[in-house]
């Protein structure tokens, strides 16, 4: 009996959760989830449209710009209003939102892996080269091939 007490105690203490399982470093993108940096890619995600401008609560804007240099031509009746990027679980990233006037401000709703800030003037460049500005026919507009080439821009 003595010589299985070891081996009793080594069983017993081996079923017992660790001190440290409960005890890890907080990380910076504890909201994503697990290997979402090693697999984000920003051209597999949605971009739904929106037919009236969008402005999430203040609750939930991580970040927020104003698309300096570019402005949407007039909006039809029928243009959509902002544009809603986000993953197949329906998990937004980003809001970009038309006012009347055209000025397009982006809204970050959730932890992203790259950042948005520096791929925004790159993002309008190529809005600007790809023509976007004329998209009427395209029921995604104008704003929608913009959404498009932000997440082009990220992916750079």
């Amino acid at each position: 009996m003595v010589k299985l007490l070891p081996l009793l105690l080594l069983a017993v203490f081996s079923l017992l959760p660790s001190a440290s399982d409960g005890l890890q470093a907080e990380d910076p993108g504890k909201d994503q989830p697990p290997g979402l940096a090693a697999t984000f890619d920003p051209l597999l995600l949605n971009i739904r449209m929106s037919a009236r401008p969008l402005r999430p609560p203040a609750e939930i804007i991580k970040q927020s710009w104003t698309l300096e240099g570019y402005r949407l031509r007039q909006l039809g009746t029928q243009a959509p209003r902002a544009a809603i990027i986000d993953d197949e679980a329906r998990r937004r990233f980003l809001i970009l939102s038309a006012s009347e006037d055209g000025i397009v401000k982006v809204y970050r709703v959730s932890d992203m892996p790259v950042d948005v800030a520096p791929r925004l003037r790159p993002a309008a460049d190529r809005a600007r080269a790809r023509q976007c500005q004329n998209r009427r026919m395209d029921p995604a507009g104008e704003l929608g091939c913009l959404a498009l080439c932000l997440l082009e821009s990220l992916k750079e």
